[in-house]
């Protein structure tokens, strides 16, 4: 049984997902915050607002109260748009005038990918976060695999955006195909919008 977390413990979600990713060696994040002499701090500032400016609406789950893995869902019917509006930058944050450049063509990438997704209701996943230490224990399809079925059941579809064609390929293990790509201007990145049923 899966763990839904409170938002009482949305910082906590948080860290998990800003561990996960700067463990993960990011690329995206490698690509906005590169000649960065704080990209570290920056790039955990960046991980962290992935969760906390999560709609209250999101449906917030763990593998345990321990939070070893994590995932966030956004529901049927649930606006991308309904996000909190939290920019956790501003221009004095960064050394590298280009940094902000950067950040805005991945913006305009997810904006466009997330436009393409269309209107329909479906479950979308936001992320999925796995703890540095509990990977390879198959705490993702733990938490993928349940909803899948219930959007099966509900004869809904699910949805998603990621960034390489390594985490692509991953999410095709669960069935979820590929339906639009973008290349992030200046980056030799891509995102990839992808769709189950």
């Amino acid at each position: 049984m899966l763990y839904e977390v409170p938002l009482t413990r949305i910082s906590e979600m948080a860290d998990v997902s800003a561990e996960a990713f700067i463990a993960n060696n990011d690329p995206i994040g490698n690509f906005m915050f590169k000649d960065e002499p704080g990209h570290l701090i920056l790039k955990k500032r960046f991980f962290r607002s992935l969760v906390t400016s999560c709609s209250s609406k999101s449906l917030r789950q763990a593998i345990s109260v321990n939070l070893e893995a994590i995932s966030i869902w956004f529901p049927p019917g649930m606006s991308h748009l309904e996000d909190a509006d939290v920019d956790p930058f501003s221009e004095k944050d960064f050394a590298n005038p280009e940094t902000p450049k950067r950040m805005q063509a991945v913006n305009e990438v997810i904006s466009a990918l997330t436009a393409h997704l269309g209107t329909e209701p479906q479950w979308y996943l936001h992320l999925v976060a796995v703890q540095p230490q509990f990977r390879g224990e198959g705490y993702s399809s733990q938490l993928i695999r349940p909803m899948l079925e219930k959007a099966a059941k509900e004869n809904i579809a699910c949805t998603l955006i990621t960034q390489s064609f390594e985490n692509a390929r991953k999410y095709e293990h669960w069935g979820f195909v590929v339906v639009k790509e973008m290349p992030v201007p200046g980056s030799g990145e891509k995102f990839y919008s992808m769709r189950k049923g």
